[in-house]
Order: structure tokens, then sequence, then C-alpha cells
């Protein structure tokens, strides 16, 4: 990542729905607006501005400030965002499916978008926001994001069932076929489908191309000098022109062009602490 982000893990009894907890801030010195490009994560943000200003997003009338309590949806292309000040964040971030589990609203609502949530969840949401902003560190801000996050989990009861199964499969292992996958999550693959498209909004395996991806990011950064056979196999590829061309649906740049210019990209966090 790019851009100054800490990531923490969960607690345990999170972990099946929440994949990391972090905190940064953006544009820091400010002397100039700072435009970047998100990179598709394959997750769900949950994000609680903690300052008075906010970064920008496109929507369908043009540029707006984004909402205090800002839920981004799953994204399969690349954004641009823009920081026109120094914007510090606190956000939780979500496993597709897992959203439904604690929520009660699967994932595919907000695909492709973001909107306020407190709009989407009301008064004990824009209540627990506050409060979390009144918190004097990163710790109690966790502490008290996992506790509402357990109280919601807990009141709505939903159980995991073979769309949870079948991501954390994908997100462990990236080289399955959907053929292997519903096998191993004893459904079929056309109800795999259907289900996974219901709770996450896009299909098994357009999920699977970004977690590849993904991993292809983790990999371009580790890897001095850059060895695409080598990354493009460790992903789950056999073709090095067809990992370049997913790559680039994915980030918007050809490898090579997207390691030069990462300072102006948004990727996933990787490992948290």
């Amino acid at each position: 990542m790019s851009a100054p982000i800490t990531a923490y893990k969960p607690c345990e009894s999170l972990r099946p729905f929440v994949e990391v907890f972090w905190e940064g801030s953006f544009n820091a010195n400010a002397l100039e607006p700072l435009s970047m490009r998100v990179i598709p994560s394959g997750c769900v943000e949950l994000i609680i501005h903690l300052n008075d200003l906010h970064c920008e997003l496109q929507n369908a009338y043009g540029w707006s400030q984004s909402p205090e309590y800002m839920i981004i949806g799953l994204f399969t292309r690349p954004y641009e965002v823009h920081f026109n000040n120094l914007v510090k964040v606190f956000s939780m971030r979500f496993k597709p499916e897992g959203i439904y589990n604690i929520f009660g609203i699967p994932a595919s609502v907000f695909n492709a978008r973001y909107e306020d949530m407190s709009l989407v969840l009301g008064s004990e949401f824009r209540d627990f926001s506050h409060r979390l902003k009144e918190e004097k560190s990163v710790a109690g801000m966790i502490n008290r994001a996992q506790s509402y996050l357990m109280k919601n989990l807990m009141r709505n009861n939903i159980e995991l069932n073979y769309v949870n199964r079948a991501a954390e499969l994908i997100r462990q292992t990236k080289g399955l076929s959907i053929e292997e996958l519903s096998g191993y999550v004893f459904i079929s693959q056309r109800q795999l489908e259907r289900g996974f498209k219901e709770k996450v909004g896009i299909t098994p395996k357009h999920y699977l191309r970004i977690m590849r991806l993904n991993e292809a990011q983790r990999l371009l950064n580790d890897h001095h000098p850059m060895n695409l056979t080598s990354i493009a196999y460790q992903c789950g590829y056999f073709d090095q022109a067809h990992f370049i061309r997913d790559f680039r649906s994915i980030t918007g740049e050809v490898p090579s062009i997207f390691i030069k210019g990462r300072s102006r990209f948004i990727a996933n966090s990787g490992l948290a602490h």
C-alpha cells in the first residue's frame, strides 16, 4: 500500500467476516490536491471519517464529497478518489460474503457504488460512529468496532453457508476451477453461481480473478527483479498473456507501469499487524 495505512487483524470470532481494521491518513502534506486510483480488493469497506475533511468520489452527477460514514461496495474496475486536504479515516474491511452475516444486508446491494451508511443502518449506527470518533487511540476504536459488530452478529444469528465456504476457499487456493469449488462445498455449480451472485454480487469466477490479481500485486511488491512468468504461475495462470490482460483489467495498467507508478495507487494493504 502506497498510502500511509496500518491494518490490524480482528478478533477470532470476527475473522470469518472481517478481513482487517485499518486506519490511515491521506494527503498528509496537503500542499495540493491529490488524486489516487483505487484497485479492487475484493472486499467491502465501511469507512468512518475522523476529521471534517472528506475525500471526493465520482457519481452520476460528477465529483462530490463522500459521506462521513460511508460504505464502498465491491468494485471490479479501478476508480479514482480525490483528496483535496488531509483526510483521516478508520475502516472496517469486510469479506464480501461476511457483511451479510453481520448486518443482514448482502454485499450485492452496494456493488460498484458507495452509500451513506448512516442512512442504511440508522440511529444505532450513527451513535456507534460518533462514539468511535471520540476514542483517543486506535486500540480503543478497534475495541468499540468489535463490540458493535459482535452485537450485530449475535442479533442477526445468520449461520455460515456454502457461499462463505466457497469464498474462503477461493481466497486460500486461488487455483481452483469453479467445478472443483462446487464439489468442495457440496453444491451444484449452477446453485453456487446463483447463491454467490445473490450474496456477493459477482460470479465465483470473477471473484477468483480479483483474488489472483491481489496476490499478484503482493508478489510484485516482494519480487526484485520482477519475474512475471513466476508470478503468473504462482497466481494460477499458465499463460503470461492471460495474466497481463487480467492484471490490466483490474488495475488499469500493465504490471511494469503499475510498479513504476505504485505511489498513485491505493491497493490491497496486505497482512495485518
